[in-house]
């Protein structure tokens, strides 16, 4: 008998040891790209850049995580509204709005702890989680946006409409073109109730790197400063426009979101081009983002100031 007791308790230890492991989980965290803002994750929710959400592979939709950093244990509580990340050594994405208190915003991917809080199941995320609660209707205005969605505007219509009363019958029966009119337009709808309401892709996009090929499908955003101002750190001086690009796949693969391409006349005609990040308010601290990455991340480079640069 006390081998058996001693056995169980071995076991006991094992179960609850496993458990403990199936609800924590080391890795690197990144954080999601501005641009996904207002598209859909994989569980049908709009990501919010400002609310305390994340992607996890394992943990299904609701489950609230606490994702602490392995360096200075800072933590922040998430919620799982997405899947992923899909990129090896990656163990959660967490919104803006986390990566913030955590304080790794333009740091890329750093060491954390996840640790499973409560919540989540294992089926897929419930209707009703995203389904809010309708506001009471209010009365369709005389004059209304024709590019209002019908998914709006038809409830509303829906109880303009009024139930036939004897009196109307009575109207009717004196009016026979008054009530043959009426009855088209309850036939007929109104051509502003057929808008048709368009959704968003739910296609995700996932950062490209060493598998950069100069055949392909990307989806690349331009955007040009309202002001040229600032510093920066330069961190390549490229002459091909197809290393650019591959030297840009290389620093968002490490979930760098900050590269900007600075593209300036060469000799003999040619352009060359100027891979920098940022922008930063003051040289100071594009200086200590610089040494941030000599030390983390190997990736050498020099402050530059952005109103110096010459087109």
């Amino acid at each position: 008998m006390k081998y058996l007791s001693l056995s169980l308790i071995f076991c006991f230890s094992l179960l609850s040891l496993s458990l403990s492991a199936q609800d924590e989980e080391y890795g690197l965290a990144s954080y999601y790209s501005d641009g996904f803002q207002g598209r859909s994750t994989a569980y049908g929710d709009t990501y919010d850049k400002d609310e305390l959400t994340c992607a996890h592979k394992r943990f299904p939709y609701g489950t609230m995580l606490r994702v602490t950093r392995l360096d200075n244990k800072r933590s922040v509580n998430v919620k799982v509204i997405d899947k992923g990340p899909f990129i090896k050594g990656r163990v959660v994405d967490l919104s803006r709005r986390a990566a913030e208190v955590l304080g790794i915003i333009d740091m890329g991917p750093v060491e954390v702890k996840v640790e499973r809080l409560s919540g989540g199941s294992s089926s897929s995320r419930p209707e009703t989680a995203r389904v809010s609660t309708p506001p009471e209707p209010e009365p369709v205005p005389e004059a209304m946006d024709e590019t209002e969605p019908a998914r709006i505007t038809a409830p509303a219509r829906e109880e303009e409409t009024p139930t036939p009363t004897q009196p109307a019958v009575e109207v009717a029966e004196r009016s026979p073109a008054a009530a043959t009119t009426t009855t088209r337009e309850e036939r007929e709808p109104a051509p502003r109730t057929t808008t048709t309401t368009v959704e968003p892709a739910k296609t995700r996009f996932s950062p490209v790197g060493d598998d950069f090929s100069p055949f392909g499908l990307y989806r690349i955003t331009l955007e040009k400063p309202d002001e040229q101002v600032g510093y920066g750190v330069q961190v390549a001086s490229l002459s091909n426009y197809e290393n650019v690009l591959k030297k840009v796949a290389e620093l968002q693969a490490k979930w760098f979101d900050n590269v900007m391409v600075s593209i300036e006349p060469g000799e003999g005609g040619k352009n060359g081009y100027k891979v920098i990040l940022g922008p930063f308010e003051d040289s100071r601290s594009a200086q200590r983002y610089q040494q941030d990455l000599k030390n983390r991340y190997q990736i050498s480079g020099f402050v530059v100031n952005l109103a110096e640069l010459t087109y």
